[in-house]
């Protein structure tokens, strides 16, 4: 009958169990003192449904696996021995009635070893004693002896063999696990160095505020210090022992780390969307005030295309509304809506200062009109006291002693 080695540890058993040819083994699964829960549920499974049973699990994280010198068998066949299976010599039957044994009959001229013996004693009664000299075999006791301490000389090597290998391994993985320490330290400074950011959001910043609660709650968080050494001085088990605790501290932590990512990514994706909120509240009110500009600018531009250009723009922007869009779709529709309501606005102003201009040019050219009617309705001056006329493109000089001052009136007409 075939059975399971109780030797093997989880990983043996699960990779025995990986073969579909051993599941005639899978009733012994739940008693062997290396399985655990997942996989005695999948060897219940696999008996009842051995077509959706699948491949075991993996051991569990605390399971290690053992390190061995030598293989070991996974599965025992306890068979009966050779000589015992292919004996075919009568046994004795028991007497029900007395409780002794009873022989099988002989055949005729065959005689059993106590008869020979019986006989020879018989034979030598009579004798004289002889005396007989034993000859004690030194040299086979001495060979027995170098052998015995061969083979003890050869276990204790081995055993020590087994014990320095042992210890190499322990000091191996207890190194290893402290300098993972310290690759997880710096991975955790990392992602703390990427969440600054983040953390420094507002309420108002993002969607979800709880998110932001978070996110500084996980940031607070401190890794425990470490005090475990891989002295090589120490014993395998203790190095087993401080590697098994440094690995649980590195663990705990990459826990952390996964939670930090997670959290950040949360509040980068809140933030994104309050983004997208905010830019669809500001494209609704743009598209009001080019509306508002576009009726307000007819017939005040120089050119009417521009405020074509408006109406097609303000059209594409209202489409952008219907469905979502991102950041930076709403982003590039406001930039361009403003540029469009930009140009109309200069239009505007262009066509404001020509009017402007226009208007101061027909009032400068009305004042000096008025002036001069003004000086024509003046009074002539007296003729009183003035010289004599100078006739028209010939010189005059004055003339010393006479007074040349006009007389005007005090007030006109």
């Amino acid at each position: 009958m075939r059975r399971i080695n109780p030797k093997l540890d989880s990983y043996e058993l699960a990779d025995l169990m990986s073969d579909s040819d051993n599941w005639d083994l899978l009733a012994q699964i739940h008693d062997h003192p290396s399985t655990w829960a997942e996989l005695g549920q999948w060897a219940a499974h696999a008996i009842a449904h051995p077509e959706t049973a699948g491949a075991p699990p993996e051991p569990l994280a605390d399971r290690k696996s053992k390190h061995r010198l030598f293989p070991i068998t996974p599965v025992i066949d306890d068979e009966l021995p050779r000589d015992v299976r292919n004996s075919n010599a009568p046994a004795s039957e028991p007497d029900k009635r007395t409780g002794t044994t009873i022989g099988m009959p002989m055949e005729d001229g065959e005689h059993t070893r106590d008869d020979v013996s019986l006989a020879e004693d018989s034979s030598t009664d009579d004798a004289d004693e002889v005396v007989v000299h034993r000859h004690i075999p030194f040299t086979r006791i001495a060979g027995i002896m170098l052998a015995s301490v061969i083979v003890t000389g050869l276990a204790a090597g081995l055993v020590m063999t087994k014990k320095n290998y042992d210890h190499r391994e322990a000091l191996t993985s207890c190194n290893h696990a402290i300098k993972q320490s310290d690759i997880v330290r710096i991975e955790w400074n990392k992602a703390l160095e990427q969440a600054e950011p983040y953390a420094k959001l507002q309420d108002k910043d993002v969607q979800d505020p709880k998110s932001l609660e978070l996110l500084s709650k996980i940031m607070q968080y401190q890794p425990s210090v470490s005090t475990e050494n891989c002295d090589p001085s120490l014993t395998a088990d203790r190095l087993d022992r401080n590697c098994a605790e440094t690995e649980k501290t590195n663990n705990q932590l990459r826990i952390q780390i996964r939670n930090l990512h997670d959290t950040v990514d949360t509040v980068k994706a809140s933030q994104e969307q309050q983004q997208i909120d905010n830019a669809q509240n500001v494209l609704s009110q743009t598209i009001e005030d080019a509306d508002r500009l576009y009726k307000e600018s007819e017939n005040k531009v120089r050119d009417d295309n521009t405020r074509a250009r408006l109406n097609e723009q303000i059209t594409r922007a209202r489409l952008m509304t219907r469905d979502q869009q991102s950041l930076d779709v709403y982003n590039r529709t406001i930039q361009d809506l403003n540029a469009v309501m930009q140009i109309v606005r200069d239009s505007m102003t262009t066509v404001e200062n020509e009017e402007i201009s226009d208007a101061g040019r027909s009032d400068g050219s009305t004042q000096p009109g008025s002036d001069s009617q003004s000086s024509d309705q003046q009074p002539a001056p007296s003729s009183e006291g003035l010289s004599s006329p100078v006739t028209q493109g010939n010189p005059a000089w004055d003339v010393p002693g006479q007074s040349v001052t006009p007389s005007f009136p005090d007030r006109l007409g």
